[in-house]
């Protein structure tokens, strides 16, 4: 998607549903839905370091996602879009369900 299209969609996706980017009561720019989305793409590069990967905030409503050598990235507009981008960067399969994703995840070296 090119960055034009993704500054034009609207409203969070349904997955954000509960978080900071999900809720109307704070206001656009405020401290803690800034803080809330700085956490939330912490806890996403623990899930893309896994296969080479990163994310950064872009605009406050999307995600850059790129490789570990900064050579192939593409902006996305919610979570889900984040799995096609890592396999569209990495040519392989990303597998949330990886089984050595989730003991990365959870501290166990595998």
């Amino acid at each position: 998607m090119c960055a034009l299209c993704g500054m034009l969609m609207d409203g969070p996706h349904w997955t954000e549903a509960g978080t900071d980017a999900g809720r109307s009561d704070d206001a656009p720019g405020g401290r803690g839905r800034l803080l809330e989305r700085d956490y939330r793409i912490t806890l996403i590069n623990r899930v893309l370091g896994h296969y080479g990967c990163s994310a950064r905030d872009w605009a406050g409503s999307q995600y850059i996602v790129q490789n570990a050598s900064g050579g192939a990235s593409e902006v996305v507009i919610n979570l889900p879009q984040l799995w096609q981008a890592i396999e569209n960067i990495t040519r392989k399969i990303a597998d949330p369900l990886d089984a050595k994703l989730i003991g990365r995840l959870e501290g166990r070296a595998q």
